[in-house]
């Protein structure tokens, strides 16, 4: 209790920790022990950041582009400089591996170097024009103040993606980060102001989403509101977008499929499939979620998944050894294990049971789960499982791996294994998705837009594509 007394955190606000009224814990989903408390942001507090940020917003936009690409790369080496305390940070808030916090410290980097240079090449255009003496400029300015909410997942790459381009191109940021880690995204704040970014820019306010949240969405200065979480809160922030005919980057649920053809040579990426199926703890949007594979390979492949996933080792997050550590609440682990029970009584069979696994006596721990799919109507597997469960299906052709992969209000991202590439691009169309992998699995690239179709969400991130959503085009008609 000393130690959950002495590490309240407030918001951060215009260069300085700003408290509120309430306090909420924040609870070590290893342990489930309270370890910090965050304050919880009301209106006022709100509206104070979102005022400050769009009053520093006037002079950030005015900064030569060379100057703020030289801040960020400043940032990037600053948050590599950090590796080891926002590391930590994310074991302890989140439940995430040493190894995959780590992971996710490099890729931040990454992202704030790769928007550093690619906002030098941001583009306008010059047209033609219909009189005499007359050009016509396109050029981009700073879409303005933007309201970036994230999920506890990835608590530091989420607010990156969102933050590098924002202030790359002259926006100013009020972050509001999942009540459950918000931690990490403190630090990057104090962060953002002690490599010199002005006080302003990177602005932090912390609560729970129904409440802080709220708030921050139906204040009326941001202009844009880049959101990372579930396809039901965000269809509630695209409804009071709407109101303001706001900008919206939405990036939400997804509910992604591999498809496994008859051709494929299957055991060479075996592991890739795993690990993108079980890795943190299966608490991603583009994890493997189903697997259709050709009926002929079906028992051989399920044999050789469940196998490989049973090697995966649960336990403590801060274990260099871990695969799996704990989900990161109660209330994520209640929903994983209900779902879990409703596909076993809509007849699934349970070939590894993650309710049964070894684990640790405390922490909200759920092992890999596999379920054999092949007597599930695809009714029944259309919405997304945010946890470490995989529904394997056998299928008697493409055509239908490509018709039940379909089979979803989601479309994010899918995958695809097979030696004729002449199949794969024929129906590389077919597949409702924003990314396909074909015979191989890697990190999204921070120069390929990232985003999906459908209840996936609107617009795109990283690369050009999603530097862009922060900027919008003007018009000039010059004439001399």
């Amino acid at each position: 209790m000393d130690r959950y007394v002495q590490q309240r955190r407030g918001c951060w606000i215009d260069g300085e920790e700003r408290s509120g009224g309430d306090w909420v814990p924040v609870i070590d989903p290893a342990t489930e022990q309270a370890f910090a408390a965050i304050t919880v942001a009301d209106r006022a507090l709100v509206d104070e950041a979102v005022q400050g940020a769009v009053h520093a917003q006037e002079s950030w936009k005015r900064v030569p582009a060379a100057e703020r690409g030289a801040l960020l790369h400043a940032l990037g080496e600053s948050i590599a400089g950090e590796q080891e305390a926002l590391s930590s940070l994310m074991v302890e808030e989140v439940g995430k591996p040493l190894r995959a916090a780590r992971a996710e410290v490099r890729s931040a980097s990454r992202l704030c170097h790769y928007f550093a240079e690619e906002m030098l090449r941001l583009k306008g255009e010059l047209l033609p024009g219909a009189c005499r003496r007359e050009q016509v400029l396109v050029v981009r300015e700073p879409v303005g103040t933007v309201a970036a909410i994230t999920p506890f997942n990835y608590p530091l790459s989420n607010l990156v993606c969102k933050l590098a381009p924002a202030l790359a191109v002259g926006c100013t940021v009020v972050a509001k980060p999942d009540e459950h880690t918000s931690l990490t995204a403190l630090l990057l704040a104090r962060l953002a102001g002690a490599v010199g970014y002005p006080q302003g820019t990177v602005q932090v306010v912390t609560g729970p989403g129904p409440e802080t949240g709220r708030f921050l969405v139906e204040h009326p200065l941001p202009r844009l509101v880049a959101f990372t979480g579930s396809a039901q809160v965000g269809r509630e922030i695209l409804a009071l977008n709407a109101a303001r005919v706001r900008k919206s980057v939405l990036e939400l649920g997804g509910n992604c499929p591999a498809i496994v053809c008859e051709d494929a040579d299957w055991a060479a990426v075996l592991p890739d499939l795993v690990e993108q199926t079980f890795k943190n703890s299966g608490q991603y949007c583009y994890r493997i979620s189903r697997i259709y594979v050709a009926r002929s390979l079906f028992e051989a492949f399920l044999d050789q998944f469940v196998k490989h996933a049973a090697t995966l080792r649960l336990g403590p997050p801060g274990d260099p050894d871990t695969d799996l550590g704990p989900l990161n609440n109660p209330g994520v682990l209640a929903r994983v294990r209900a779902q879990i029970e409703q596909l076993v009584n809509q007849g699934g069979r349970l070939l590894l049971d993650g309710r049964q696994a070894a684990r640790p006596p405390l922490g909200y721990y759920l092992g890999p789960t596999v379920i054999d799919g092949a007597r599930i109507d695809p009714e029944h597997t259309r919405e997304e499982i945010f946890g470490p469960v995989v529904i394997i299906s056998p299928v008697s052709g493409v055509a239908e791996a490509v018709a039940r992969a379909n089979a979803t209000p989601y479309g994010l991202a899918a995958y695809w294994f097979g030696r004729d590439l002449g199949a794969a691009l024929d129906h590389a169309g077919d597949l409702e998705v924003g990314s396909l992998w074909i015979n191989r699995i890697h990190p999204a690239y921070s120069h390929a837009p990232f985003g999906g179709v459908k209840q996936s969400g609107l617009g795109r991130e990283k690369s050009h594509f999603g530097l862009e959503e922060f900027t919008e085009p003007k018009t000039i008609y010059l004439s001399y």
